[in-house]
């Protein structure tokens, strides 16, 4: 018969996959990219979605009408992207950043014209320096030259424009204009590539933007739109910040051979949604140029969905998300608030209980304060799973969306409290923290096979404005992931083995295969491109599956088999890798990049840049702390003693599969910490998640025991006999 969880968790299943189901809108096909003579990049800093009117902008907005739309990111290098960083990104279609002075932006770098015509940027050569320790290797000025290596030529317009064309030393192959008043359709039709800087529309001191400087951008933009010859592609891009407040810029593409819609790219996989690094590449396909090496991003395409007003609206809605979740997680302090009033709770539980103790006050009253705490523990550690949840309501309309985040969090976290509490798994210990790890566990894994959209602007999710990754796991995601779905294999095989124990040693074989199929399942979720597209997550997750396993089984662990089982990690990532690199180049997540950079002797530059990143991340007292905190979980969970955990001894003996999938998690966030550039931030995570699952079964093991030891307590604590919750 098939044990009680593991037909708690198949319901589980079904009602994700109808969820994601419902989600996950279908995908629409491509247009056929069709060749141009002409492409014409118009770029300019601070351009947002919700600046674009038919009032305002009626130039612009016309264009959203008849092309393609996609909220742009403009992430680089700095947390803000100044004007020189999103020009020399553009050029590049590799993150590069111009530098700073005081945490301002520098002016633009002025171009200069010798007199037989040559265009150079003489701050180049010392900008190209500073790029150096940022380990993203961008090749300064690439689409020109790829333009220029076929024979074609490039007009540059404006200094933005210049820097955007110029190599590393500053020489650039592009013909230069000072300012756009210059073109006329002979000008734009001279060369296959013509680049313009319009300046900005943001006003710095407020990162609003002025009517004024909006009007002259458009009035221009539409004189530009008449005078393009025939058969152009024109891209405008917001390429910058401009001010002190990081958005989503305005992306749109129009002209021959490209209907209306919306904008989506390989890079992001999201409908309405691409990055900095993909306007190089876009420049460059419609010309027939291949994208040269150097670039990270890809070309992008239209897709079905909405155009025009429609289309402004949604993607004007994409950065309201964006910013409501980053007020949320920063200036709300969410996760603190999440790790801080539990703790709190907890404490002041944990004194009450011994002062009742104490004063001789009944058992009983004990009793209930530990059923209080369990509560508190089961509903801190399902906030995680409502966050995603978040994503299944249009939560971006509300007046205020940053409290729709918090609200809606906070109420799915109470239904799933209630779930967890009132199911017929609530008898036993594990059992709710079980129920909450493995809905935690099937939320997380729906959402990362159907495409990873409530993941997008949640508060563990997903951020455009961060840009680590646009789809599958995050590392935030991931180490909640990790832990989760140890907790929920050990409650689905930690019952059948004490099943199997209790019948005289009877075959582990099903057990067995169940932990396997769990692993397996986790691994595929979490590393193949199309679900997780996650590198690090496969190297922690399996040797995390195995010393569950093997300290499930009682097999001892020996310095071979550590040894083997890292080499089964290494295989698993090595050949999901290699399988995702046979694929087209255009069509590879980062995982097949990474196998192209290692032939091309290249990785050695991106495990710096990883290294460098994970070092980083102990920017404060809380990223020393952490490993304190890890030492100390260590110690608690295999000599509880010696850290006063009096109750852990009895919890092992009440779950027997407790202390295995403890040692489990403690292993995967330690090697997830050192297999991601995330650092310290995976065991911190890892933590807020774990703590509380644990504390939920010490806290009825605790209250199992106050019954168990006085006249008036009631039952005593139930046996190992009925380990899955039964009534």
């Amino acid at each position: 018969m098939t044990p009680r969880p593991a037909r708690y968790l198949l319901v589980l299943c079904a009602v994700a996959a109808v969820l994601c189901g419902v989600l996950a809108p279908p995908a629409a096909a491509d247009d056929d990219a069709s060749a141009v003579d002409h492409v014409v990049l118009v770029g300019v800093s601070g351009l947002m979605w919700s600046d674009v009117t038919a009032s305002g902008t009626p130039n612009l907005a016309a264009l959203t009408g008849r092309g393609a739309s996609a909220a742009l990111s403009v992430r680089t290098v700095e947390s803000t992207t100044c004007p020189t960083d999103g020009w020399l990104t553009v050029g590049a279609g590799a993150r590069a950043t111009g530098g700073r002075s005081g945490g301002a932006c520098p002016p633009v770098p002025e171009p200069v014209v010798a007199p037989d015509g040559a265009l150079t940027v003489p701050d180049l050569p010392r900008v190209a320096d500073r790029n150096d320790k940022y380990a993203y290797d961008p090749a300064f000025g690439a689409a020109a030259a790829a333009v220029a290596g076929t024979g074609g030529c490039v007009t540059a317009v404006g200094p933005g424009a210049a820097v955007a064309t110029a190599d590393k030393d500053g020489r650039s192959p592009a013909g230069y204009l000072p300012d756009a008043a210059a073109l006329d359709q002979a000008s734009l039709a001279r060369c296959p590539l013509t680049v313009v800087d319009l300046g900005s529309t943001d006003r710095p001191e407020t990162g609003r933007v002025p009517g004024d400087a909006l009007r002259a951008f458009d009035t221009e933009l539409g004189r530009l739109v008449a005078e393009l010859p025939p058969r152009t592609r024109l891209v405008v891009a917001g390429v910058a910040d401009g001010g002190d407040a990081a958005h989503l810029r305005v992306l749109t593409v129009s002209g021959d051979g490209f209907g209306s819609g919306l904008l989506t790219t390989s890079s992001t996989r999201r409908d309405g949604m691409a990055q900095l690094t993909d306007i190089a590449p876009s420049l460059l396909a419609p010309l027939g140029i291949g994208a040269p090496s150097a670039m990270v991003g890809a070309e992008v395409r239209r897709t079905g969905g909405p155009s025009g007003a429609d289309a402004v609206h949604d993607l004007r809605l994409l950065d309201v998300g964006a910013q409501a979740a980053r007020e949320v997680r920063e200036t709300y302090q969410f996760l603190t608030w999440l790790t801080l009033v539990p703790l709190l709770v907890f404490a002041a539980g944990i004194g009450w209980s011994g002062r009742l103790r104490r004063t001789g006050a009944s058992d009983a009253a004990r009793r209930r304060v530990f059923r209080v705490l369990r509560v508190v523990a089961v509903a801190a550690a399902s906030v995680p799973a409502a966050t995603f949840l978040v994503g299944l309501f249009p939560w971006t309309e509300a007046s205020s969306p940053e409290a729709a985040i918090i609200g809606l969090s906070l109420g799915g976290a109470a239904l799933l409290t209630v779930a967890a509490l009132a199911g017929p798994w609530r008898r036993h210990p594990y059992g709710p923290p079980g129920f909450v790890a493995a809905a935690t566990a099937v939320i997380l894994a729906g959402d990362a096979v159907t495409g990873s959209h409530l993941q997008m602007n949640t508060v563990f999710g997903l951020s455009p404005l961060i840009a680590g990754r646009f789809y599958g796991f995050g590392n935030v995601a991931w180490s909640l992931f990790g832990m989760v779905v140890l907790f929920a294999a050990a409650w689905l095989v930690g019952p059948m083995l004490d099943d199997s124990r209790r019948r005289g040693g009877g075959s582990r074989r099903p057990a067995v295969l169940v932990l396997v199929a769990c692993g397996l399942a986790a691994v595929v979720v979490d590393g193949w491109p199309a679900f997780g597209s996650d590198f690090g997550g496969v190297l922690a997750l399996v040797p995390g599956f195995a010393v569950l396993g093997l300290l499930l089984t009682g097999t001892r662990v020996s310095w071979v088999k550590a040894g083997a089982v890292a080499a089964g990690a290494v295989a698993a990532v090595t050949v999901i890798a290699v399988l995702d690199w046979t694929r087209p180049a255009g069509s590879r997540s980062h995982l097949g990049r990474f196998v192209q950079q290692v032939i091309d002797g290249e990785a050695g530059s991106v495990l710096r840049r990883k290294i460098s990143d994970n070092l980083s991340s102990f920017d404060g007292p809380v990223g020393f702390l952490i490993p304190v905190l890890m030492v100390l979980a260590l110690t608690a969970i295999l000599a509880p003693p010696k850290l006063r955990a009096t109750v852990l001894p009895t919890a092992y003996e009440r779950v027997t599969w407790l202390r295995p999938v403890l040692i489990a998690c403690w292993v995967t966030a330690v090697v997830g910490y050192a297999a991601n550039d995330s650092g310290i931030q995976i065991p911190t995570v890892a933590l807020l998640i774990a703590v509380p699952l644990v504390a939920a079964v010490l806290a009825e093991v605790a209250a199992e025991s106050a019954a168990g030891s006085g006249s008036d307590a009631g039952a005593a604590p139930r046996p190992q006999a009925e380990p899955h919750g039964a009534e």
